[in-house]
């Protein structure tokens, strides 16, 4: 009797433990569900401060809650995904004015957020940021505006996609990892844009992508198949010394502006068919293509009606996989002040 009295009271203590246990969860989550919906209801709030506490909220929210990280991922993006106002648009009263100014601060936050917690994992032999909130995120930025954006120095989270993206003032990927695929198609780059010295060990994608200002390739490494099919390249673009090690696509992209492929390497297939330029361009292209003048090119947009155009053509008996020898420096093409 004694022994049953004893089990019994310990199965009575096990189920008040497992009660109040189930309780505690309970409150967690429900404290949890409540600090998250009410931080994302002030994103949609008219002040910019209010809206700034929100997303620092949904900071401190992440940092407590692991599992609520990939939502709050998710609510960051989807607001960089909402239409862009230009503070510098033409026009605008000063009250307007300020309210655009205001937000763009707001979303520069974001930016820099998603950089703190999404863009600073492992990388070049360092181990990731305490900050990291892990691979199992998806951070995507299809069809976002994204303004200034600096994530030189990072690995890009595998989970990143560009795609429809619009690239305002300079954009730098200097020196980043791409570790996952990767897909900027149909991006648009406004501003200065620099791949100075980033790899990309996956599969990347600029089909029908638009550079409308000096974009930098020097020395990027492409180690898996690189897409720039029908790409826009509308000003002075550098692929100095990059290296595409696993074949590259250039097929019908167009180039308004200077191209320079000095000591470009390709060690795949190297696919220039279609393309077409300005032959008014101080241009260098790979060994085994040329330019020559046409009559029937679509002049792209942008380009220069009145200019001739002409389509690159492969030499016969000459290898497409070579690259030009070291250029002279006075017409080494597009490069930054600080490019050694």
């Amino acid at each position: 009797m004694v022994a049953v009295g004893a089990a019994g009271a310990a199965f009575t203590l096990w189920l008040a433990v497992r009660r109040q246990s189930t309780t505690e969860e309970d409150s967690r989550q429900q404290r949890m569900t409540e600090l998250y919906t009410a931080a994302v209801e002030q994103l949609g709030h008219d002040s910019a401060a209010v809206r700034l506490g929100a997303l620092y909220a949904l900071q401190r929210l992440g940092q407590t809650y692991p599992e609520q990280r990939r939502a709050i991922v998710n609510v960051w993006c989807a607001y960089l995904r909402m239409p862009f106002r230009d503070p510098d648009a033409d026009g605008l009263e000063e009250e307007e004015r300020e309210k655009r100014r205001q937000e763009l601060e707001v979303r520069l936050t974001v930016q820099r957020l998603l950089r703190e917690h999404a863009h600073s994992g492992p990388h070049n032999g360092k181990p990731a940021s305490p900050r990291f909130w892990g691979d199992e995120l998806d951070v995507d930025l299809t069809g976002a505006t994204l303004h200034q954006l600096d994530l030189s120095g990072c690995r890009i989270h595998p989970n990143t996609t560009f795609t429809e993206a619009t690239f305002t003032g300079e954009t730098s990927f200097l020196e980043a990892t791409f570790t996952g695929e990767t897909s900027f198609l149909e991006a648009t780059f406004t501003g200065e844009t620099s791949f100075l010295e980033a790899t990309f060990t996956d599969r990347v994608l600029f089909n029908k992508a638009t550079f409308t200002s000096h974009v930098l390739f020097y020395k990027t490494t492409f180690t898996s198949h690189a897409w720039f099919y029908k790409t826009t390249f509308t000003s002075q673009t550098s692929f100095n010394s990059a290296s595409f090690t696993n074949g590259a696509s250039f097929t019908e992209a167009s180039f308004t502006g200077d191209a320079a492929f000095h000591s470009a390497s390709f060690t795949g297939d190297a696919q220039f068919e279609g393309v077409v330029a300005s032959c008014a361009g101080e241009h260098v292209w790979p060994v085994g293509w040329e330019l020559v003048p046409a009559d029937d090119v679509d002049v792209p947009e942008g380009g220069d009606p009145d200019a001739t155009w002409g389509r690159l053509v492969q030499l016969n008996g000459a290898a497409s996989g070579e690259a030009p020898g070291e250029p002279d420096e006075d017409v080494e093409g597009p490069r930054r002040p600080d490019v050694p």
